[in-house]
């Protein structure tokens, strides 16, 4: 980020012009000079007489070789009083005006040589009236610097905001997870404000710390410390909703409320060293409104992953009073949707995308609350006419879900999951890569869960059986890449995961591999 010169510095160049340029004397073709020198001038500007003929051309040499009244004035006890017919050791006319510049005093000093070439030179009143009016306007214009640093300051805090919020809003874009975008605003935050450490503690006390330096959430014994020594503190700027900042012997730390949904209030604290310096109202003015507004898109988020979690939840609802239409096939639906959503994981699918592929597979047999429950639940094979039927379940289930617009993204999923590589599928005949990747995902763990599965005609395959038949028809009947992801995962699950595999599956379905 780039930042304005400092104050000081611009303060001293326009003293330096300022007399260099009003100077008589800085050509040498000239008698008269101008000099600002005090205790507070730091480098001193002696005028160009003195340089000249008792400081060798070098302002530090000031207090070294100056004359007395030099040295004086460079220490700020020189009466300007005495220098209305003052000359100095040297025989130069001497007249000086005391002057504040940035807070500092000095004396603005005027200097006139015994060599004048002029035919009447101004008298030490004359002089003295100059000074004071260009002291003036040295005060003047210090003023505006300190006007002009100020609002640089708060010009340079606002793009800061404003580059802190876009970057964050940027890199928000792709993140669905509440949790990732509060790590992304601490993690902004505190490097924003030169943060050792940001914390964010919730309205029961626990909290969650984040190291700026790191760049990662931590456990710190400090930070629990820290919490409860400023139990009072935080609680204040949780009743108020306002900013406070405190210190410590060993840190400076500026807290502020961020609003969550439902009127939650966290409050965010960042910890900085006390030699970083203290917060400035520029620092407090960026945590307001990067809490305002984080808290805000986290709201919003929260609001989105609530009515995602209802929506998938009234999913699972009518899924499984389809599935209960046949006893045999009970939990089937809820199981392809776990299992596609392991697969698709190992593919390396996106979270997001994850979701759409685990709602796409709950509802891939949607349509067959279309199926007369005679055909569905008949115990013997089924007719021409009979499979026929049955065959329109993914075109059903896709016109049941067409007209809400928020499925439209898992339609390929029901609409396609019975479409087979070599082109016998259906509804459509697709083929290979016509065939959309969630739609044979599900295809394969589709027909793993029915081979597994007792149905009205049949016991169900050992799960070895059932890897055995995968294997088989992998590259004519089911997609080969899927099918060898799904072969490699599953055993690992059910290796590192028994409870979890062994809850997925029934016990006759365990029976059976037992007596496979």
């Amino acid at each position: 980020m780039v930042r304005s010169m400092s104050k000081p510095k611009q303060t001293r160049n326009l003293v330096k012009d300022l007399i260099g340029h009003l100077s008589g004397a800085v050509t040498g073709t000239r008698d008269r000079s101008l000099g600002f020198v005090g205790p507070g001038v730091s480098p001193p500007h002696p005028p160009v007489h003195c340089l000249r003929t008792c400081l060798h051309d070098d302002p530090g040499q000031t207090e070294a070789r100056g004359c007395p009244w030099l040295r004086a004035a460079a220490a700020g006890r020189l009466d300007a009083a005495c220098l209305k017919k003052g000359r100095c050791p040297r025989g130069f006319r001497v007249a000086g005006q005391p002057i504040r510049l940035n807070g500092s005093p000095g004396f603005l000093l005027a200097i006139e040589g015994a060599s004048s070439r002029r035919s009447a030179a101004d008298s030490p009143h004359q002089v003295l009236d100059k000074l004071e009016s260009l002291s003036h306007i040295l005060e003047q214009v210090g003023q505006v610097l300190d006007e002009n640093e100020g609002l640089a300051d708060e010009v340079l805090r606002s793009y800061e905001q404003l580059n802190l919020i876009f970057d964050f809003t940027q890199q928000i874009a792709t993140l669905t997870d509440t949790d990732a975008i509060e790590r992304a605003l601490l993690s902004r935050l505190g490097e924003s404000l030169a943060a050792r450490t940001v914390l964010a503690v919730e309205p029961n006390g626990d909290y969650r710390c984040y190291d700026v330096l790191c760049g990662e959430w931590v456990s710190s014994g400090d930070a629990s410390v820290l919490t409860e020594q400023l139990t009072a503190e935080i609680e204040a700027v949780r009743r108020s909703r306002a900013l406070s900042v405190i210190s410590t012997d060993t840190a400076r730390i500026a807290l502020g409320p961020m609003t969550r949904l439902d009127d939650k209030v966290e409050v965010v604290f960042a910890v900085r060293a006390l030699d970083a310096g203290e917060f400035t109202a520029g620092d407090m003015l960026m945590i307001e409104s990067i809490l305002s507004f984080g808290g805000q898109i986290i709201s919003n988020t929260e609001i989105h992953e609530r009515l995602r979690r209802m929506s998938f939840e009234s999913t699972r609802a009518l899924v499984a009073a389809i599935d209960k239409k046949d006893h045999y096939t009970s939990g089937h639906s809820e199981r392809v949707g776990f299992l596609a959503k392991l697969t698709g994981r190992r593919m390396g699918i996106t979270p997001n995308e994850l979701r759409i592929l685990e709602m796409s597979g709950l509802l891939h047999d949607v349509g067959k609350i279309g199926i007369p429950e005679g055909i569905l639940c008949k115990t013997g094979k089924l007719t021409k006419q009979e499979y026929d039927i049955i065959k329109k379940h993914p075109r059903m289930g896709y016109e049941i879900l067409k007209p809400i617009a928020s499925f439209g993204s898992i339609l390929d999923g029901v609409l396609h999951h019975h479409e087979n590589p070599d082109g016998s599928g259906y509804p459509d005949g697709l083929s290979r890569e016509e065939i959309p990747l969630f739609a044979r995902i599900i295809h394969v763990v589709d027909v793993f869960d029915a081979l597994t599965s007792t149905r009205s005609y049949r016991v169900a395959f050992s799960i070895e059986q059932a890897y055995d038949i995968l294997r088989k028809e992998a590259g004519t009947k089911l997609d080969a890449e899927v099918a060898a992801v799904f072969l490699e995962l599953l055993p690992a699950f059910r290796a590192e995961h028994p409870e979890e595999f062994a809850a997925l599956f029934s016990s006759e379905r365990e029976m059976a591999d037992a007596t496979a």
